[in-house]
Parts: C-alpha cells; structure tokens; sequence
C-alpha cells in the first residue's frame, strides 16, 4: 500500500513541478490511461506493476468497476496479503465519500463466498444494481451454485449500462459450470461476431474449444487473441496447450519459450514449462521439470502446484524418500489436501512401508470417503496384507459408484482376490466386465484364460489365449498359459511350439526348459529332452532332478 500512496504523490509532484516552472503540463493521467497500462503489465504477468496502474485507475475513478476487479486480482497475484487489501478499501471509502456504496460492493469481494451472499443480498434489498447482481453472481458461482449465479447474472445483464464484457465472460463461465456449454458458447460467439477486437471472447472460446478437444480450433483462435494482443501470456498457455493435444510437443515447447522470453519470471509460464517436460517422460525431462518446480518452491515454500509438481517428478525418478518429504510439505500447512495425502501414502507404499501407506489412504479417506484414488490404494494394502475378503469389499464400493463401476483398477484386483479365495467364477464375471470395457487389452484376456484354465474349462482357456495373442504376438504369458492349456488338451507339439515361442520371449524362463524336456521325454523323444535338459544346465539350472535325469538321458544316448 505504502508504495501505491508513493506513486500517487510523485505523481502530484510532477505536476506541480511543471506548473511551477511555467511550461504547459502533458496531459493528465486519465483512469482509462492507467487501465490500459495495467492491462499492459496483466498480459505479461508483472501483476505488481499492473496493480500500481490499477490503483491508479481506482484512485483517478472510484467508480470504475473493472479497474477495481483487476486491482484485487493483480494485488493477490503479486502476493499482496488479504489484510493489507482490506485496508486500501477503508481508505478508499474515506477518501471517497461520493463513491462509498461502490466501494463498499468491491471491499465485500474480499470476504469469503459464504459471508460475502447475505451482504451482497442485503445491499441489493437497499436498492437494485447491475454491479449487486453480478458481485453475488459470483460469490454463489464460487459456492458451487452455479445455476444460482447464471439468475442474478441474468439479472446484472439486463440491467448492464452498456457493454458489460465482465459480465457476459462471467455469465459463460457460469453456463459452463451448469452444463451449459452450448449457451456458452452462443454467447461468446455472438460476443465476438459482433466486435471481432473482443479479444477476451476469443481466449474463452479457446479455453472451451481446449475442453472440447477441438485442438486446431483452439489454436487459431489463440492466435487471433495474439494478432490483437501480441504479449498476452495467457494465449500463448492456451496455444501451447492446443500443440500438445495435436502431439505436437516439440511447437508446445517453442510457443513456452516465446512466453518465457517476454515474462521469464511468470509462474504460470514456469508451472507450464515444468508440466510440458515432465510429459516427455524421459529422465532428462523429469529433472528439468524438477529444476523448474524448485524455482517457483524456493520463491514460495507453500506454492502447491510447484511442490506437488516436484513430489510428482521425484517419483519418477524413483526418489521415493524425496517425494514422500515434498509431499509431507504440502499436508503440513494444508492437512487436509487430498492429492497429497494419498501420495505420501503411495512413496510409503513404494518404499515397503505397507502399515504406513494404510494410515496415510485412511487419512485421505476421513476427509472425503469417496475419494476413489486413496480407496484403490487402500485396496492395495490389504492386498499385501493377504486380507483378501477386506480388500474386495474396498473395490465393490468402487464398483458401485455409478461413475466408476467400469473402473478397470477396481475390476481386475477384485477378480484377483476373488481368485485368491477360490472363488474362480466370480473372478471371471469381473474380468468379463473388464475385457468389455477394454476389448484391446490383450493382458486381461490373458488373465481369463488363467481364470479358465485354473477352472479346468482347457478349450476356452486356449480360445482366451489365443485372443491375447492376436491382439499381442509378444505377450510371453498367453503364449506361455497356451502351451499349458494345449498340454491338458494332449495337443503335446502343439503345446511345445507355444512354449517355445513363451521362451524365446523371455530367455530368463528356464523353467520351461524343464517343461518341454519333461513332454519330450513322456512321449520317449530322448534326443529332443536332453537337448531342453542341458540347455537348462547351460542356463544356470541346478535342479538335482533335472541335472539327475540329464546325466541318465546321456548315458542312454552315449553322449
């Protein structure tokens, strides 16, 4: 504040300097003078500046409604504390008694949601206004009450003095939220078919064509926002957004270095660097993504994106005690995030710390007890804990949520309990399910043919395998669990062949050797057997019974 009241002293100054020295001032300062520059500082993201240039357009006007909007905004995104907002707001009302009502509506802004509804309301009681209907439009928007918010902005909207663009981006976002998407988008389009130069219509369309996975659209669009606004920071987001939905990574990356050359020290344009490496999911790319979270950590110890961000890239990189202490970073001033206390959970997890992990999923539980990710994991830990009945009754309640009852996760380690207590068919009607809601995952048709297979059906294990295989030629266990389905059906080459190609996949797999020596030798192919058998021995194999049969088998040969 103390810097804000600064600048409009020197600003005095200087004109009494001028007038003092007898030549003729430049023209005054008018509050849309200071708005355009603020809006200036906005797009690049240098919010202290811009909420100098904001305060100065409220100071020049107290009746500016947007200048005050873009104030509040820009002064908490530059780190301004809420208390010292406040107190710019008293000074403001005593400063301008004429415009005390107006700024009384733009103070009540900085209260929470909740206690910002009966204000709000009881001032529209004392008298109708746009600016009344649009503040509560917000707050109950903020709430959640989205239907509640697109009434009153109705109401804000045909009582507008003019051209309301605030309103109508607030009204769309408000749309948006109802699960109105196609009156929002009618609106922005009407928007800017009638005033092209709508700049901030175009960047919301973007956003919802982004939504819409209309990428190529998004793109353009941000670049019409760019030709008006050629250092609008947030188009290039949106832009580089639009290149990584076409695959196109490697545009996404130069269109974020073209922003880092205009604000190399934005947040967003750091977070979106960060985000954009760690994609490539390389090791490179997860330690420049770490090298850009820390950055924005070391400016702010309690910036949650940046450090979830770091836990996220240390994890890839395996760093499971690093992780686990970034992540206990954010649970220590917010103990009730949810994200972060189901990954502490899971880096316990990864280090072994089962009992560990459990207290921490639980934790997440008790904040939200439908809160599917920590409920999946806590499934997990039964698991390895053998409480195979505990762990099933986790993932039917999953499976009853009307939102995940095709949950894949949730399908597939419920049918492996129920396979653990014996319970085979049941374990097949959750892979069926499975197998219905991913056709082309060649591993859950594999699991059927084990589910078949260990229920004695050979021919319809062998029919599950060789599905498997179609989708997956390489797939060693469905040619491996084929082989064996063949063996039951005493299709013996046949088998053979399939156990042949399962070890030529997975050379490691020396019991197969065994295997196909065993079948070699039930059906007396004695130079076949002891071929498999001495490969075994040449693998490493030290089975007594093997090297035992070997040394037979080579005394009958006369090897």
């Amino acid at each position: 504040m103390a810097n804000r009241l600064a600048c409009r002293f020197n600003a005095l100054l200087l004109v009494v300097g001028v007038a003092l020295l007898g030549a003729t001032p430049a023209r005054a300062e008018t509050a849309a003078d200071a708005f355009d520059q603020g809006e200036a500082a906005r797009e690049e993201m240098r919010f202290g500046d811009a909420a100098q240039a904001y305060w100065r357009a409220v100071t020049l006007d107290p009746g500016y409604y947007r200048a005050h909007v873009r104030f509040q905004d820009a002064s908490l995104a530059s780190g301004t504390e809420l208390d010292s907002l406040t107190a710019d707001y008293e000074l403001l009302e005593r400063d301008f008694p004429a415009h005390a009502a107006a700024i009384h509506l733009h103070a009540l802004r900085l209260k929470p949601p909740a206690e910002r509804v009966p204000l709000v309301e009881a001032l529209l009681k004392q008298g109708d206004s746009s600016d009344g209907h649009l503040e509560l439009g917000r707050a109950k928007l903020a709430l959640g009450d989205a239907s509640g918010a697109v009434k009153e902005l109705q109401k804000a909207l045909a009582t507008a003095p003019g051209d309301r663009p605030d309103v109508l981006l607030l009204m769309a976002e408000a749309e948006m939220a109802a699960g109105d998407a196609d009156s929002a988008r009618k609106r922005l389009e009407n928007a800017v078919g009638a005033n092209p130069q709508f700049w901030l219509g175009h960047l919301a369309l973007a956003r919802l064509d982004l939504l819409a996975k209309e990428f190529e659209k998004a793109e353009q669009r941000a670049r019409t926002v760019l030709e008006q606004r050629p250092s609008y920071i947030a188009a290039f987001l949106v832009r580089s957004e639009a290149r990584v939905g076409l695959k196109d990574v490697e545009g996404a990356m130069g269109i974020l270095d073209s922003a880092a050359r205009i604000a190399p020290e934005a947040r967003p344009v750091i977070l979106a660097r960060a985000d954009l490496h760690g994609r490539a999911d390389t090791e490179a790319g997860f330690n420049a993504a770490l090298t850009l979270y820390q950055i924005l950590v070391d400016r702010s110890s309690e910036d949650v994106h940046a450090l979830y961000g770091k836990g996220w890239a240390l994890e890839r990189l395996k760093k499971w005690p690093e992780a686990e202490e970034t992540y206990r970073e954010i649970v220590s001033f917010q103990p009730t995030h949810l994200e972060a206390l189901n990954s502490v959970g899971y880096t316990l997890l990864k280090q072994g710390r089962v009992s560990e992990a459990q207290v921490q999923f639980k934790k997440a539980l008790a904040v939200d007890e439908k809160f599917v990710a920590a409920m999946l994991n806590l499934g997990s830990t039964l698991d390895m804990q053998s409480k195979w009945g505990d762990a099933i009754k986790v993932y039917e309640t999953v499976l009853k949520m009307k939102e995940h009852k095709e949950n894949l996760r949730a399908l597939v380690n419920c049918a492996f309990d129920h396979e653990e207590n014996g319970s085979f068919p049941k374990a097949a009607k959750l892979l069926e399910q499975a197998h219905d809601v991913a056709p082309q995952d060649a591993n859950i048709l594999t699991w059927l043919g084990d589910n078949m297979y260990f229920q004695k059906k050979w021919k319809d294990a062998e029919k599950r395998y060789r599905e498997a295989i179609a989708l997956d030629e390489k797939l060693f266990f469905a040619w491996r669990g084929l082989g064996f389905a063949l063996m039951e059906r005493n299709r013996i080459d046949d088998a053979i062949a399939a156990l042949e190609k399962a070890y030529t996949l997975k050379p490691d797999a020396i019991e197969l050797l065994i295997l196909m020596g065993d079948l070699y030798l039930d059906q007396e192919r004695l130079e076949e057997a002891f071929a498999k058998y001495k490969a075994y021995r040449d693998a490493g194999g030290d089975d007594p019974d093997v090297l035992d049969a070997l040394d037979e088998l080579a005394e009958e040969l006369g090897k």
